[in-house]
């Protein structure tokens, strides 16, 4: 592994490990977790792997789904994720499940091996999407089904907003760029061998007042998943300077007396092999 990818890592797992401790308060992961599990239910007896399973939501969810005769695998970059995941499996009687340290994007398993995988909230983490997919297609058995969320570029309006004031001055942003329409993401997955693809958009979002929106950007201290080095870590300071204003501008066209619309849709995709 070379030192960028080596950083990277360092970058997503010391932003995860100091979120572990407070991941299962938050509903909302739960609740679009198991939305995706629900959609598109294991049976029994199948094999499972959950990728970023986190403190393991879906993992725990879709183990009595398939019984003692299936087996269910989570892994997760973050060893603080998974410490409170086995610490929760640990009280548990669950005989058919376990949790395994590995990157999503080199993960070892041998071809044919699963009947789903899921990947709840993670996949805008990976740096290379097409050759991710790829093995993951691989892990499946023939008839197997990969759900994961996406999220649109439309979604999140300081990312879409900053990604446009960048690109401009030509430099790449490129987080939910592989699956930022659902053309995009259903090139994405045919690329990747897959012969179906479902997308179901679950759109939702609320307004951010406008006070906080006037004081949104990005710099090179932000948590950025899925792109190496930071996107903005090779930006002369004139033109980071230039990019910020014309990001304050776009904002403030933007606001409305509510404040400004942040969408939060998210894409639910289903690809079967």
């Amino acid at each position: 592994m070379n030192k960028g990818i080596q950083a990277y890592h360092k970058h997503i797992t010391d932003t995860y490990d100091e979120r572990s401790g407070n991941h299962e308060k938050s509903q909302w992961h739960r609740e679009t977790a198991l939305k995706l599990i629900n959609d598109m239910s294991p049976n029994i007896g199948d094999s499972i792997l959950d990728i970023g399973t986190g403190t393991g939501t879906i993992a725990f969810h879709a183990a009595p789904l398939v019984g003692k005769n299936g087996k269910v695998i989570g892994v997760d970059l973050s060893k603080g994720m998974l410490s409170e995941a086995n610490k929760k499996l640990a009280d548990s009687d669950l005989s058919n499940l376990e949790f395994l340290l590995a990157d999503a994007e080199q993960l070892t398993f041998s071809d044919n091996s699963f009947d789903r995988i899921y990947c709840a909230s993670a996949f805008f983490c990976i740096l290379n999407p097409l050759a991710t997919l790829r093995q993951w297609y691989s892990l499946l058995k023939p008839g197997g089904i990969l759900g994961f969320h996406a999220i649109p570029e439309t979604s999140y309006y300081w990312v879409r907003e900053a990604r446009k004031v960048f690109t401009k001055h030509g430099y790449p942003y490129l987080i939910n760029s592989a699956t930022g329409s659902i053309e995009k993401s259903e090139q994405l997955l045919n690329e990747s061998g897959f012969s179906k693809v479902e997308i179901r958009v679950e759109e939702a979002g609320y307004y951010m007042p406008a006070e906080q929106a006037r004081v949104s950007w990005i710099d090179r201290s932000d948590f950025f998943p899925g792109q190496y080095p930071h996107p903005v870590s090779n930006v002369p300071p004139e033109i980071m300077l230039q990019c910020k204003q014309e990001y304050e501008s776009n904002i403030e066209k933007l606001i409305t007396e509510k404040g400004i619309w942040n969408d939060i849709s998210m894409y639910y995709i289903y690809a079967y092999k």
